[in-house]
């Protein structure tokens, strides 16, 4: 890993919302790669092709250089290609993303995602569509992986991006320390517990009580909000400019949903619970914030998506012991799907290679492992009998270990994933059960392209940047600045974005 550009990502950076989940008809077994018929040599005498892979963590591992040189063994023999691997925490990710794309610095593959910037970036022509065709040659197996998942980034016939497979649900809730959970009687079943809204208003008035020396939640990370960590029941349909209530049922009519009593009534609730002091200060704007507050103590809950092996992941990442507690249900819809997308920027100069990398992320166990998990003996080391139960080597521990990254969603096929032994064997037969009790949305399938209305979607996505996290973590008052952000919005053109998604969309479900 170059300094340089970890200097930069650390100066400029975000950290990863998300999730983990899996994909319906995989057959692959964890600890098993499957075949890929990419040549695994380059031309003789020629330097390795260095890929430079930019992504976003929930925070920085001690050892990252170590993880890419192990990492780097295997990707040359497989495809005489080396990885420069280029993670990033805190608040800018995307800003950082969009400058080395603009100023033409060297990258070769990011994580987007459906829930933020992927249609802008789209439609901006910072992501490269590939042909079908190129696909198949350079990744074979990449397209068999991906079934149908992948046509939530295919616009115009082109592909923009390959879905990590992982949930392609989520609920919504809190991740909980199992010491606060045991001391204020929160019931929890296998790491799991469910709430009401009410009940969690009950919860955070006795641990603001009773834990003077922590604060009682956060939002999931520094650029999501208490709405988008855990009152969110829309399909925010790619962007939020035009969005289906109750999680996508009903009718096919798009609604602005900073209008709606919904948003209002979610605002409010940030709002008093920013007032009552039970948000972390600052939780959007102070790059310390996230998974580092919950490590070091300073608050008792995250508000957090939720699914199978969370609890684990979290106590795997912070070192204390952990719980999930479902306060929406499970649903999924075309940005769920599309959560963490794997793309080519339009500046990268061998999209080729970067297509056998990306065979070898999602069909190539060994591979997968390596960068999720780390050094086998020194980051993890399997359990005695067990191919795919893992577990930390002998003396050491979350807070001695080097690299407990546990980001088995953000890396193309978590099905190629270890167990860690505090989840069950069967714990991706669970991801299956969990994905097939969600609630769809009945635009599931559906991708705006904003070609039409770039202007307009830029002059929103400003105003954007400047009103929601302030209203949605709570920050400013309501009664004030909601009616200044509905009118920034409309002033923007947003009603101009919804008619044209509108009609996109109407278009589609026609010939669905």
């Amino acid at each position: 890993m170059k300094r340089n550009r970890k200097g930069i990502a650390l100066f400029l950076a975000l950290s990863l919302m998300a999730g983990s989940c899996s994909l319906q008809g995989c057959s692959s077994s964890a600890g098993q790669s499957q075949e890929s018929n990419v040549s695994t040599v380059g031309t003789d005498g020629e330097e390795p092709y260095t890929i430079v892979y930019a992504f976003d963590v929930w925070m920085q591992q001690p050892d990252w250089d170590l993880v890419e040189e192990n990492l780097n063994k295997l990707v040359e023999e497989k495809i005489g290609a080396r990885v420069e691997l280029l993670p990033m925490t805190g608040a800018n990710y995307d800003q950082q993303i969009n400058l080395m794309i603009s100023s033409g610095e060297k990258l070769d593959l990011y994580n987007a995602s459906a829930r933020t910037t992927f249609t802008t970036d789209v439609s901006s022509n910072k992501i490269m569509g590939l042909d079908e065709e190129m696909v198949k040659q350079y990744a074979p197996g990449l397209l068999d992986v991906e079934g149908d998942f992948i046509k939530g980034t295919t616009i115009n016939g082109k592909i923009y991006g390959f879905p990590t497979i992982r949930d392609m649900a989520n609920a919504y809730g809190l991740v909980i320390r199992d010491d606060i959970a045991q001391k204020y009687g929160v019931e929890i079943n296998d790491k799991m517990g469910a709430m009401t809204v009410d009940q969690v208003d009950e919860l955070f008035a006795k641990i603001k009580e009773g834990e003077p020396d922590m604060y009682v939640t956060q939002p999931q990370g520094q650029t999501t909000s208490v709405l988008d960590s855990f009152f969110k029941q829309h399909d925010s349909m790619g962007d939020d400019m035009g969005v289906l209530l109750d999680h996508g049922q009903g009718s096919l009519k798009l609604v602005n949903l900073f209008e709606t009593p919904y948003y209002e009534d979610a605002v409010r609730k940030a709002r008093e619970w920013n007032e009552k002091g039970y948000i972390l200060p600052d939780a959007s704007t102070n790059p310390d914030t996230g998974v580092s507050y919950y490590k070091t103590g300073k608050v008792a809950t995250t508000l957090s998506l939720i699914h199978p092996g969370v609890p684990t992941d979290n106590s795997n990442m912070t070192g204390i012991n952990s719980d999930a507690v479902i306060v929406n249900p499970a649903f999924t819809n075309t940005q769920q799907v599309g959560a963490i997308i794997q793309s080519i920027p339009t500046t990268c100069e061998n999209p080729e290679k970067v297509l056998e990398f990306l065979n070898l992320l999602y069909t190539d166990a060994d591979v997968y492992n390596a960068l999720v998990w780390g050094v086998e003996g020194t980051h993890y080391a399997h359990v005695d009998g067990s191919d795919t139960w893992i577990t930390y080597p002998e003396g050491v521990s979350a807070d001695t270990s080097g690299y407990t990254l546990s980001a088995t969603y953000a890396f193309g096929n978590r099905y190629l994933s270890y167990i860690w032994n505090t989840d069950p064997e069967n714990l991706n037969e669970k991801f299956k059960e969990f994905n097939d009790s969600a609630i769809k949305s009945n635009a599931l399938g559906f991708v705006f392209d904003p070609s039409n209305v770039k202007t307009e979607v830029a002059a929103v996505q400003a105003v954007f940047d400047q009103y929601r996290l302030p209203l949605e973590n709570g920050v400013v008052d309501p009664d004030e600045n909601l009616p200044k952000f509905i009118q920034a919005l409309k002033d923007a053109g947003i009603d101009t974005v919804i008619a044209e998604k509108q009609k996109q969309l109407d278009e589609w479900a026609a010939a669905n």
